[in-house]
């Protein structure tokens, strides 16, 4: 029993069974203050940085004591849970278990840089949190290492930028939110290269909400692989009953929540005018973009009405026509923010990709869509743009320009694929996808004449973004 150092109280007890972990067990039990009276300040301490008594059997480590998974012959742990569930901590956890080796080397990958140190490092469920104080790891963000109290070694990568995963080597893997890395298959086949050292123990944990891409049913189907799944209900002792009411309530029931609260590996709904199959099968890499075969790029706006907590996002997608007559997607920096954050987005991407034109739809902010981006930069082209047509109308040839292979994703846009393929005629159109349609159309559904392209310093002025 982990605790049996501490005293001999919980030796007399049935440990718990289902999802409880032990310490949410005590909280329930009659006993409680008698199992609690008389804990010295190191063993409370032990208490509460032991992770045998803090995790629910489900975020154990499959085959160690109490965990829910037994088998012990595996090399890739799959956590395919919903949002809230504890995934960050259980990876976290599970580094820190590893890192007990000091031959250990760990690889940690997450979706983009600033995610490796804000969440798997320094967030409120990262690694430095699993440590109590005076015995945490040394972080050198500029070398990209971790240095365990052991003396094992952890590298930190960023899943955006798949190059930089050749060379490490390692005998532990954590890989988190993969299915939002948006060069997921990149990313996944450089981290397979790496492990390779000459040990048995060669193990990866994953730890992610699912979306139905290849890497993930690749996963899924190898024989090697544990799947642990949960749901956002599990951890609810945990959270905040606010969260439950303002966050989770609102999408019960739905096919969104379905994804992301019950951790449901969805594929296609019925009725949706884009299928995943359609999207993937004419995916693109980096190595297949040469931006000197665009003959347009453009930078589309779907703006929010209000710039509230509540609102909607401002859908911003960057497209490129190439002289093949083929679209593009590069780029999606889509967001919630105020009108002046959005458009300093937009004029950002405008200058990143050398743009000919920024597109936004006018209907809902008229003019002061055009007003925010001359504001923030009176040089840049902009064509206002008016839905005269409904939005089925004005998709579904967008839609069969994917169907002909014709449009093309550089990369993968999770949460623009998944309103692609959500969204059903008739409902009220998300904001990530009004703007590809935008974008599609302005490129080659119905373009404006090709005018003078604008050449714009790369390097603006600091008062412009």
């Amino acid at each position: 029993m982990p605790v049996s150092d501490l005293t001999g109280k919980l030796s007399l007890l049935t440990p718990p069974r289902g999802k409880l972990s032990w310490i949410e067990y005590i909280a329930l039990h009659p006993r409680r203050e008698e199992i609690l009276h008389g804990l010295t300040e190191a063993q409370a301490c032990r208490y509460a940085y032991d992770w045998q008594l803090n995790g629910r059997p489900a975020q154990l480590i499959p085959g160690t004591p109490g965990a829910e998974k037994s088998r012990n012959d595996w090399r890739y742990w799959l956590v395919q849970a919903g949002r809230g569930f504890g995934k960050t901590r259980t990876g976290s956890e599970t580094v820190r278990e590893w890192a007990t080796d000091p031959r250990a080397r760990i690889l940690m990958v997450a979706s983009v840089a600033s995610d490796v140190r804000e969440v798997m490092i320094e967030g409120p469920s990262g690694i430095m949190a699993c440590y109590p104080p005076g015995a945490k790891p040394e972080y050198n963000p500029s070398r990209h290492l971790v240095t365990f109290p052991s003396g094992a070694i952890g590298i930190t990568r960023s899943a955006d930028e798949p190059e930089r995963l050749r060379g490490p080597q390692f005998t532990k893997f954590w890989a988190d939110e993969l299915c939002a890395w948006r060069f997921a298959k990149e990313a996944w086949d450089q981290i397979m290269f790496g492990f390779r050292l000459p040990t048995p123990d060669l193990r990866g944990v994953v730890t992610t909400t699912p979306k139905p891409i290849q890497v993930i049913k690749n996963l899924i189907a190898n024989p090697a692989t544990v799947v642990t799944r949960g749901s956002s209900y599990d951890n609810r002792r945990n959270l905040s009953a606010s969260y439950f009411s303002d966050v989770i309530a609102p999408y019960e029931g739905t096919r969104l929540g379905r994804q992301e609260i019950l951790a449901e590996l969805l594929d296609d709904t019925p009725g949706a005018l884009w299928t995943r199959a359609v999207i993937e099968s004419a995916r693109i890499g980096l190595v297949d973009v040469r931006p000197n075969m665009h003959v347009r790029v453009v930078v589309a706006i779907d703006p929010a009405v209000s710039s509230g907590e509540d609102s909607a996002e401002t859908g911003i997608v960057v497209a490129a026509l190439t002289q093949t007559g083929h679209v593009v997607v590069l780029e999606d920096v889509s967001l919630r923010g105020s009108p002046l954050e959005w458009a300093r987005a937009a004029i950002a991407a405008f200058l990143r990709h050398r743009a000919d034109r920024i597109v936004g739809e006018v209907n809902n902010g008229g003019d002061l869509v055009a007003a925010n981006i001359f504001a923030v930069a009176p040089q840049v082209p902009f064509r206002a743009v008016r839905a005269t047509r409904g939005k089925m109308l004005r998709a579904e040839p967008v839609a069969a320009m994917y169907e002909q292979h014709r449009v093309h994703h550089v990369g993968t846009f999770p949460q623009l694929e998944d309103q692609m393929c959500c969204w059903v005629p008739g409902e009220k159109s998300p904001d990530r996808m009004d703007a590809l349609v935008w974008a599609v159309t302005e490129l080659a559904v119905d373009p404006e004449p090709v005018t003078t392209r604008y050449v714009i310093d790369a390097n603006p002025p600091a008062n412009w973004i």
